[in-house]
């Protein structure tokens, strides 16, 4: 098991070692084994790689990217998940490079989302599959001399490897991981190997692994969660893991299901959405003979953590074995390279009920479930911080330390935290600061902490205040969701005279009448003692996520506006019901 190989290598170790030093432990441990395998089609393995195959490809293209790229330079990866993108990013470390990862191929606005990054990171170089490089190169007079188009498929023809990897330490720079951009930008993430070390340190500690347990992702290796969640843990832990490309997840979410039950998958998670997706999922594609009893951890991180989520997939996949106990609550965030805190294996999500209106005033007050429950939050704990990280609550205008039971924003300090965000001053300046000594990274989040355990109440940059209150949008939008049997619901928040209310987005889900959704909404809202909102009843397909799957609740809004057919009715507080986009507020 992990712990014990700790033991042997020192406790510390994650203090001295770097990247590469990983794949040079598991070259003598794993040797040929099979670590990472993919199921190309979502379903069969169709290509493997080993710690010592990983290590023999890194070489050769690493020695093409050594020729043709200077020390130190940026180099954008540009991959679909696949075994070219792990073999690519190890290349560039085997070379002296830093890779540069966010730009996922086939996500929705992956060109734009690529321009930027490509001059934002300022990189020396693009690699991908040659068609894909086709795809995206646009002649550009003023870059043509500095940007280099590797296709992966020539940097592997390297008549002979890198002899030797480019020394590095423990405080070089190993990457920069572009944020999902959900509520602004995408910003450059600058991880040293001791960030991204440690947190994989933490990660396998925090989940216990065994030398039975075996993982499966459908997380793009684009984002944190993927790539400092997954791929890297995975060559960490040594032992088999499963990998299939998002879309395959997207198209047809059953194969997540189906994968866990075929390969005895003990780990595996995502973000709620995606247990929310299964949980809705026809019958006919669900199969009786699945089998989920091997599943010990189900992580759920990202976004906010629905109790109805939880407890619709755990009631639909009973029968396959599935148990509530394997629910395991994450908070993390690419500037701590991907874990802040985390619940306990085998204990389940702790879900706790806190009055609504308190919370609004900035106080964490525990109440019964058996209060009106439009008077309550439920929450799920995100457990706490691991060994040498601590999370503290702060008052985001002063600064200061608050007690247990007050909601602030959430402040991380420890070996995790980024070095800073790439060529922004700026905001290095706004988001790390020094107190008492330490580091500390400014998450943006707001959160409290209540019996030691970390809660998060929603983004900052989610946040609205009506008349002395304060309101989150992830918050409302469960409210929403729960009210319309699981629909999917976004919430906007005012914006100033152009938008002076918030806006609530309901994506279709069955028949709704528009007096009855207009009634539904009021009752919900009345809860929140909001007055005076705009609705809209859209259809599927118009809600806009980041390329890791968090809702653009800014970006709906401006599309479904300006898309008139996304609109089936919409209406506002101020006037009678709407019944068609012809009918815009």
């Amino acid at each position: 098991m992990y712990e014990e190989e700790q033991a042997l290598v020192g406790r510390d170790a994650w203090k001295e070692r770097t990247l590469i030093d990983l794949v040079t432990f598991r070259r003598l441990t794993r040797g040929e084994q099979p670590i990472f395998l993919f199921l190309g089609d979502g379903a069969t393995v169709t290509a493997s790689l080993s710690a010592a195959r990983l290590h023999d490809e890194a070489g050769l293209v690493a020695a093409h990217l050594s020729r043709t790229l200077p020390s130190g330079a940026r180099v954008l990866l540009l991959f679909e998940n696949g075994l070219d993108y792990i073999v690519a990013f190890f290349a560039c470390l085997y070379a002296g490079l830093v890779p540069v990862s966010g730009a996922y191929p086939t996500s929705i606005g992956a060109r734009e989302r690529f321009t930027f990054l490509l001059r934002d990171s300022e990189a020396q170089g693009v690699i991908g599959l040659r068609e894909t490089l086709r795809l995206f190169h646009e002649p550009d007079p003023t870059s043509q001399d500095r940007i280099r188009w590797i296709p992966m498929e020539a940097a592997r023809n390297a008549r002979s490897p890198l002899s030797t990897p480019v020394a590095c330490g423990p405080e070089t720079l190993a990457l920069v991981q572009y944020s999902s951009g959900s509520t602004e930008s995408p910003k450059g993430v600058c991880l040293t190997h001791r960030n991204i070390c440690y947190n994989i340190h933490a990660q396998l500690l925090s989940f216990r692994y065994q030398d039975h347990d075996t993982g499966l992702s459908w997380l793009p290796f684009t984002h944190d969660m993927g790539l400092v969640g997954a791929v890297l843990p995975a060559l960490a832990a040594g032992n088999p893991f499963y990998f299939m490309a998002p879309e395959k997840f997207i198209e047809r979410p059953a194969r997540w299901l189906e994968a866990i039950s075929r390969y005895g998958v003990t780990i595996s998670g995502g973000p709620d959405f995606a247990y929310r997706y299964c949980a809705r999922l026809a019958g006919s594609d669900v199969s009786s003979a699945w089998d989920l009893s091997r599943w010990t951890i189900a992580f759920n991180g990202s976004e906010t953590i629905s109790a109805d989520t939880l407890s619709s997939f755990a009631t639909r996949y009973a029968a396959q074995g599935f148990r509530p106990e394997a629910f395991y609550s994450c908070y993390g965030l690419a500037e701590n390279a991907l874990l802040v805190t985390s619940g306990v294996k085998g204990r389940g999500v702790g879900l706790a009920c806190f009055d609504r209106a308190a919370l609004g005033l900035g106080r964490a007050v525990r109440t019964g479930e058996k209060i009106e429950p439009g008077n309550v939050t439920v929450l799920a704990s995100c457990g706490t911080a691991r060994e040498e990280q601590s999370v503290h609550i702060a008052d985001p205008d002063t600064g200061a330390f608050l007690p247990d039971d007050t909601v602030g924003e959430i402040w991380i300090s420890g070996p995790s935290v980024s070095i800073g965000y790439l060529g922004n001053a700026l905001r290095n300046a706004r988001s790390f600061v020094e107190k008492d000594g330490r580091r500390y990274l400014r998450s943006q989040d707001s959160g409290f902490i209540h019996q030691g355990e970390l809660f998060v109440v929603g983004r900052l940059s989610e946040r609205f205040e009506l008349r002395g209150s304060i309101y989150y949008t992830n918050d409302i939008a469960l409210s929403l969701g729960q009210a319309f049997d699981g629909a999917l619901c976004v919430v906007a928040p005012p914006t100033g005279p152009e938008n002076p209310v918030p806006s609530l987005i309901v994506e279709q889900h069955g028949a709704v009448d528009p007096s009855r959704l207009r009634s539904i909404l009021q009752t919900v809202m009345r809860s929140y003692r909001i007055d005076e909102f705009a609705y809209f009843l859209i259809r599927k397909g118009f809600v806009a996520r980041t390329p890791s799957g968090k809702v653009r609740a800014d970006l709906t809004l401006a599309i479904i506006l300006k898309e008139n057919s996304a609109i089936l009715c919409s209406g506002d507080t101020q006037s009678p019901v709407a019944s068609g986009p012809e009918q815009l507020i």
